[in-house]
């Protein structure tokens, strides 16, 4: 299990962002995971989780995993999402996501939201686009890698130099 760099700027991510989310991005085995419980101040209802929030928390989860898996910087292009049950204020669930294919700059994947049983709450299936004319020396100037290994680090860094 690796823990990945947070971008600098990000709600959902950001640890030092009071208004955010502070998840906790990690990686193990082709998969990008965050465990997660989300406080009463992003609730569509009483209780419940707004359903934007979590189709954040599962975008982000994306581009992770297709970082991981390509060194390729990659914006959403189209999503579908079904909401299943309830995801609880102040309850912990693990949102989870993986690369399933590539196709020419097109990338395709999938994230989920699970609660600790198990049963999925919530599910986005996506198409990633691969990014044009972005400055890749400019976006790993843009992540803190506090919490990451040195492996994962240069990992990162490396997409600066190929790309």
């Amino acid at each position: 299990m690796e823990v990945l760099p947070v971008y600098r700027a990000s709600f959902f991510v950001n640890q030092r962002r009071k208004d955010g989310l502070r998840l906790k991005m990690l990686y193990d085995n082709s998969m990008v995971y965050c465990n997660m419980k989300i406080d009463t101040r992003f609730e569509g209802y009483h209780g419940v989780v707004h359903g934007g929030i979590l189709f954040g928390i599962l975008d982000v989860i994306i581009w992770y995993a297709i970082f991981m898996e390509t060194k390729k910087i990659c914006m959403t292009r189209k999503t579908d999402m079904d909401f299943f049950k309830p995801v609880l204020s102040n309850v912990p669930y693990k949102a989870c996501g993986k690369l399933l294919r590539v196709e020419e700059r097109d990338y395709w994947a999938t994230a989920w939201i699970e609660d600790q049983s198990g049963d999925r709450c919530g599910e986005v299936t996506a198409l990633f686009r691969e990014s044009k004319n972005l400055d890749y020396n400019d976006f790993v100037n843009n992540l803190e890698f506090t919490d990451t290994s040195p492996e994962m680090k240069e990992f990162f860094l490396s997409a600066a130099k190929q790309g």
